[in-house]
C-alpha cells in the first residue's frame, strides 16, 4: 500500500511539474523572464511560508548543521524556472520537458552510481543504461 501511495505522489508531482512549465510560459507572455521568475518564486515563498507556519514546529536554527551545498536548491530552482520558461515558446513543451527529463535521469544515474553528496550508492548496470538510451531515442523521435 505504501508503494502505491508513493507512486501516486510521484504522479501528482509529475503533473504539477508539467503544468508548471506551461503556466510559467503563459505568465511570461505578460512579463519579461526576470519578472516572471520573480513572481513564480514569490508565490512559492508565500506558499511555503504558510505551510511552515501552519505545520512545522522546527526551529530554523537546525539548518546551521546543513552542508553549504544544501542551500543551493533555491538557485537551482531559479535556473529551472527561467530555463524552462525561456525554452517552452522556442522548443515546445514536449521537447523541452523531454530534454530536461533525460538530463535529470542521466545525472540521477551518475549520482546514484557515485553516491554523490552522501546519497545511497546504486550501481550503474547495462539495464539502467539501456533505459536511458531508450529515453534518448524517444526524445530524438519527438524532434522528427
Amino acid at each position: 500500500m505504501a508503494l502505491a501511495f508513493y507512486i501516486l505522489v510521484a504522479v501528482v508531482v509529475g503533473l504539477a511539474a508539467g503544468l508548471q512549465v506551461v503556466v510559467n510560459s503563459n505568465l511570461n507572455k505578460s512579463a519579461d523572464l526576470p519578472l516572471t521568475t520573480l513572481m513564480v518564486n514569490i508565490i512559492a515563498l508565500v506558499t511555503v511560508l504558510v505551510i511552515y507556519l501552519a505545520f512545522s514546529r522546527q526551529n530554523p536554527a537546525v539548518l546551521k548543521n546543513a552542508d553549504w551545498y544544501a542551500f543551493t536548491g533555491g538557485l537551482l530552482g531559479v535556473i529551472i524556472v527561467m530555463g524552462s520558461t525561456f525554452l517552452i515558446p522556442r522548443l515546445g513543451v514536449t521537447i523541452t520537458t523531454g530534454i530536461i527529463i533525460v538530463t535529470q535521469l542521466t545525472f540521477a544515474l551518475l549520482a546514484d552510481h557515485l553516491g554523490l553528496l552522501g546519497i545511497r550508492h546504486i550501481s550503474l548496470d547495462p539495464t539502467r543504461i539501456g533505459g536511458l538510451l531508450l529515453m534518448v531515442a524517444g526524445i530524438y523521435l519527438f524532434f522528427r
